[in-house]
């Protein structure tokens, strides 16, 4: 990229620094998570039930043994000191301190925050953040929210916060945070509430500051550290000890001071746990974590601690706010004292925010491409990726025994999944999907997440996306850990295609291939693709057998176990996963090795050749596996219908299409590549026409032969790799641009909109399998019932897919053409086809001239609140039929994926 424009900000000059570490503008950030209550490692009850083990209700009076949450809060990357606003509007039942949700048994399609809340803006170095809380002024609608919900079935649309009235008429709050650093550790906060109603409101705020609890666990030389009241009024926090980001390590945490410029007195208390509440029974802790909700809502004045000091400190701000005025709350949280702490406050967040958006606005500028509603969505989805970015640490050995002091853990714990995973220590900032409905890593997630970071912070991106494979995570096996629900569920394998495209972009945004972290990248990938080619193991033939395979209930049967009567699904995607991850895999071998031999100046030199030549054979044996008949007997391939289905192979050899047209029958279309004619001659191994020759003078011609006939050299000069034939590409396409299957106005559906009509149904050993078309939320519990594979449009399936068109093209170039839509009587080339795709999901977030843009739910917030443009919400799916955001409401995480397509349609090169 290399624009002056762009390398010149001050943000991207603080993000040079950062990388050569000469200001760890990092260490501060957005980090502090949305929800660490309700997930598996807060749980320790017997029935491993984690969303009752550590409810909503416990988490304001229970301290965390993990981590720690806050609304739309701040800390440091090892989530030593933490700071978050908290509200209360002189109604509610609780201390608003975190955002609310429903647990997963008590939503009808699963967990879900019911919250209106929305990320502005935020920077790579995190130098500027802001967000918008929306609070009611009338009571929060707790217990309304949890009894509504209760009594609907899973075809029943959720009951919304919008649905109670509370933030009707505009009877509500706009709580805006914006965080701004004067330095790498010196942050102000501003806090600015609005009333938007038409009278006067009461509101407190609390700007609260706590440290995290490390010292309750038997951590040797770590101790409880006060915070304490300076003689200028400000809080000073001593010197911190806590567990550090290797497995035998511990961090020290420098004096921080804190300030607010309004004046009242502070209140103390401790990050402990209310036993009395919460078990009946007593620690000898005097000051709790509930006290100032129990102080400022309870009115129990003994609450708080009259010594002022304790290790969680606020100060009760409270004013009653005319109808449409404004109310600033200033602080700052620094590692060095001031004597004038808020002389430069307002210069210094109006430059702040004013850099932040020149640094996005520089993107644009540099293809001189002009489009204000391109550049909102563009800064509203990177913006949002950054607010995803959270603290994750967990210890699983001691998670598994227990902590010194404490009550030990269900022994049950030793006989499950987790004992596999023992040597687990993970203590790190992540991408997380949506850092309130999944607040945890996943791993085939976290790839989309860093391939879509890759140009904001090339850094972070590149050790996102290896970070799993770590000795801190990897198990002795060499499996790499999905999520932290079922660490050994089987994700499709992108770390080689993530690895790529970071290389790609960060060489064409920067002009600098970083060839270094191919190269480190390649050593642990070499060990996860070596625990992937076992994955055959459990078939008889060279069929990948992937299980989960992440696309939860996509399957009429719950893929992850084998039928009842020893039937075994034979997948389509199983395969076509394991193709692809050995593709990239060839792709960085070959790049290499070509580095290598410039470098040496020796084009004899066989470096990497065996590597190559092994890549090339294991693709040969991919492709041949799922498209030769010569093994099996029998093909995913159904050529009457021209798809690929799953198949049911059973227990006495005879095998039948399981015929759901559904992604899985697409994905092998994501398993192509192709190489230059000076990369084939460089290194003969990638030359498939005479690979193909050499087994036809040997063999002659036979089904493996002619199952890759299709691979070699085009017209265009490029080499062909892929799973999937042009000529079957042609026939799988027939359906993928129907608009009455796949083709939606908005991407392509998960699952043929044929059987929404014809849905599909196979009985095995007398219990039947059922699925239809469902174009929004989840009808089924499958997989906990939050996410829904049967119908929607999934942004990142079809990011991959867009890719995989545009390498066909690259190859087959503008003379092979296909019908699009299907029966329209156009047709064109598969380059048109894929940026068309392209503006249809770019389409969801923006509006036409007399409607909202489709993604807004109707009757939401967004639907009804006008004042403010470009706010957004990051779906983690959308409406098969008519683009309704539906599923987590943030997950920005694989969402913002949508940033790469802009960036393409700017001008901007991945390959």
């Amino acid at each position: 990229m290399n624009s002056t424009a762009l390398t010149q900000s001050a943000e991207y000059s603080r993000l040079h620094s950062s990388s050569l570490d000469a200001d760890d503008w990092h260490l501060w950030g957005t980090y502090l998570p949305d929800r660490q209550w309700g997930t598996v490692r807060e749980c320790y009850a017997e029935d491993g039930d984690a969303w009752k083990a550590f409810p909503h209700d416990h988490a304001r009076s229970r301290v965390y043994r993990w981590g720690e949450d806050g609304l739309l809060g701040w800390t440091d990357r090892n989530c030593h000191l933490c700071f978050a606003p908290a509200f209360w509007n002189g109604r509610d039942p609780i201390l608003k301190e975190r955002l609310f949700g429903l647990a997963n048994h008590e939503g009808n399609h699963g967990e879900d925050v019911k919250e209106a809340y929305f990320h502005i803006l935020n920077t790579p170095t995190y130098s500027y953040a802001k967000a918008l809380y929306v609070y009611p002024i009338s009571e929060y609608p707790y217990k309304q929210l949890l009894a509504e919900n209760a009594k609907l079935s899973r075809n029943d649309q959720e009951f919304e916060i919008e649905d109670t009235g509370v933030l009707s008429n505009n009877n509500v709050f706009h709580c805006t945070i914006e965080y701004a650093k004067d330095s790498f550790d010196d942050t102000f906060i501003r806090i600015s509430v609005r009333n938007l109603s038409s009278s006067p409101a009461y509101i407190a705020v609390l700007p609260t500051l706590w440290i995290r609890n490390s010292w309750k666990w038997g951590y040797p030389g770590i101790k409880k550290r006060n915070i304490t009241v300076n003689s200028d009024g400000s809080l000073f926090v001593p010197e911190l000890l806590g567990p550090g980001d290797q497995r035998f390590s511990q961090d020290k945490f420098p004096p921080h001071y804190f300030y607010c410029d309004q004046s009242n007195n502070w209140i103390f208390t401790d990050n402990e746990s209310n036993h009395e509440l919460l078990f009946g029974t007593t620690d000898g802790e005097s000051y709790t974590k509930d006290a100032f909700h129990r102080y400022l809502v309870n009115g129990e004045k003994q609450a708080i601690n009259p010594k002022l000091e304790g290790t969680k400190a606020a100060m009760i701000c409270e004013n009653t706010i005319s109808a449409g005025d404004t109310w600033v709350i200033n602080c700052r949280l620094s590692s060095k004292s001031h004597a004038d702490p808020f002389s430069d406050s307002a210069m210094i967040c109006a430059r702040r925010e004013e850099e932040a958006r020149n640094f996005y606005s520089s993107y644009q500028g540099i293809k001189n491409f002009k489009s204000s509603e391109d550049l909102d969505l563009f800064v509203a989805a990177s913006s949002g990726l950054l607010w995803s970015c959270k603290y994750y640490e967990l210890n699983l050995y001691r998670w598994l025994k227990g902590d010194a002091g404490q009550l030990a853990p269900p022994r049950s714990r030793w006989d499950s999944d987790y004992r596999d995973w023992k040597y687990l220590y993970a203590h790190d900032i992540f991408i997380m999907p949506d850092a309130w409905e999944y607040p945890y890593f996943c791993k085939w997630d976290l790839m989309f997440h860093a391939v879509a970071f890759a140009d904001l912070d090339p850094v972070f991106a590149k050790k996102q996306s290896g970070i799993l494979r770590t000795s801190r995570y990897v198990s002795p096996h060499a499996q790499v850990p999905a999520y932290e629900w079922a660490f050994s569920d089987v994700d499709p394998p992108l770390a080689s295609w993530a690895t790529w495209r970071i290389f790609t972009i960060d060489r064409n945004h920067t002009g600098i291939p970083d060839y270094k972290f191919l190269e480190e990248s390649l050593k642990t990938l070499l060990t996860e693709y070596g625990w992937w080619s076992n994955r055959n193991a459990r078939t008889d033939s060279d069929l990948f057998d992937g299980g989960f395979l992440g696309l939860d209930n996509i399957s009429p049967f719950d893929r992850r176990y084998p039928l009842s009567d020893g039937s075994r699904i034979e997948q389509s995607d199983g395969t076509a996963w394991m193709a692809l991850l050995t593709l990239y895999m060839l792709k960085i071998v070959v790049a290499l090795k070509q580095r290598a031999l410039t470098v040496q100046h020796h084009s004899s030199a066989d470096i990497g050749g065996e590597l190559v030549q092994r890549f090339v054979i294991s693709f040969m044996h991919s492709v041949s596996s799922l498209n030769s008949m010569e093994e099996r007997g029998y093909l995913n391939w159904d050529n009457e219908d021209g798809f690929y289905y799953d198949l049911l192979r059973r227990p006495d050899g005879n095998a039948e299409y399981i015929r759901v047209r559904s992604l899985t029958g697409i994905i092998p279309l994501l398993a192509v590549q192709s190489f230059s004619s000076s990369d084939v001659e460089a290194d003969t191994n990638l030359n498939m026409d005479n690979a193909v020759l050499s087994y036809i003078q040997v063999h002659g011609i036979d089904d493996y032969s002619l199952s890759m006939a299709h691979l070699g050299c085009y017209s265009s000069g490029r080499h062909l790799f892929a799973m999937v034939s042009p000529h079957r590409l042609r026939r799988v396409c027939r359906w993928l641009f129907d608009e009455s299957e796949f083709l939606s106005p908005y991407g392509i559906r998960s699952l043929s909109k044929f059987h929404e009509s014809n849905p599909f149904s196979m009985t095995v050993s007398g219990i039947t399998a059922f699925l239809q078309y469902s174009p929004a939320d989840s009808p089924v519990a499958m997989f906990g019932g939050n996410s829904n594979w049967r119908g929607p449009v999934w942004m990142p399936i079809n990011y991959l897919l867009i890719e995989a068109l545009r390498e066909y093209h690259r190859v087959l170039g503008d003379d092979f053409t296909v019908e699009y839509p299907s029966f329209s009587g156009c047709n064109f080339n598969l380059g048109y086809i894929a940026n068309d795709l392209e503006a249809r999901l770019i389409s969801l977030f923006q509006a036409n001239s007399d409607q909202k843009a489709p993604f807004i739910k109707p009757n939401s917030y967004l639907d009804s609140f006008n004042d403010i443009e470009n706010l957004y919400n990051f779906h983690e799916y959308f409406n098969g039929d008519d683009g309704t955001g539906v599923g987590a409401s943030h997950q920005t995480g694989w969402t913002a994926i949508v940033r790469r397509m802009l960036l393409h349609r700017w001008g901007f090169s991945g390959d």
